[in-house]
């Protein structure tokens, strides 16, 4: 499934060129002309980037940006931020709200754009791919579960001491052998692992 970008520009040509630019990388592309319906689009779809304007009528990019990062759902989407606004007080503000790179539009081509935001999404893929990992409910009583308590020194089986949950078994990926995993278990509650 292609990595989704959404593009907020206020300016027509501009936002045609880059969503251009994006489709043919490969991309899948949506677009808003300015702050307002940029967050129209962030209520029915998740992106995996966004690139984002400053100045824009109805809702500057400064104000979306602080929302976008308000709200859970929302605020790991990375931003990079493309505006005519140079100066290093500029920048430095949209950075601090938590955009990952700030592109100066009249230093920037679209393909250059488009070759940032492979490099962005490739990093963010393989920082996900590093955070994968899988609870499993284990049944108690069931199958070679007395062996495993015994083995792993669970003092309540399954339970979790502290919190009074069912404990799950935390499966990470071993990068080494594909197929394979380390195992511990954790409660889902506290976080403590056993």
């Amino acid at each position: 499934m292609a990595m989704t970008v959404l593009v907020v520009e206020d300016t027509e040509l501009l936002r045609r060129m880059y969503c251009d630019s994006l489709t043919q990388q490969g991309y899948r592309v949506l677009s808003a002309s300015d702050g307002l319906e940029a967050l129209s689009v962030l209520r029915t779809d998740t992106p995996d980037l966004i690139l984002l304007d400053l100045i824009m009528p109805k809702m500057g990019g400064l104000e979306v940006m602080d929302l976008i990062k308000k709200d859970p759902r929302l605020s790991a989407i990375p931003v990079i931020i493309l505006s005519n606004l140079g100066q290093d007080s500029d920048i430095q503000a949209g950075l601090s709200m938590g955009a990952i790179d700030y592109m100066i539009k009249n230093d920037v081509r679209p393909i250059d754009i488009a070759e940032r935001v492979g490099a962005v999404l490739k990093i963010r893929g393989a920082q996900q791919a590093d955070d994968v990992r899988y609870r499993v409910l284990l049944r108690d009583y069931e199958a070679d579960a007395d062996k495993l308590v015994g083995a792993s020194g669970l003092v309540r089986r399954f339970w979790c001491p502290a919190c009074e949950v069912e404990l799950n078994l935390e499966l990470l990926p071993d990068q080494k052998r594909p197929g394979w995993y380390e195992a511990h278990f954790v409660c889902p509650m506290c976080n403590r692992e056993y």
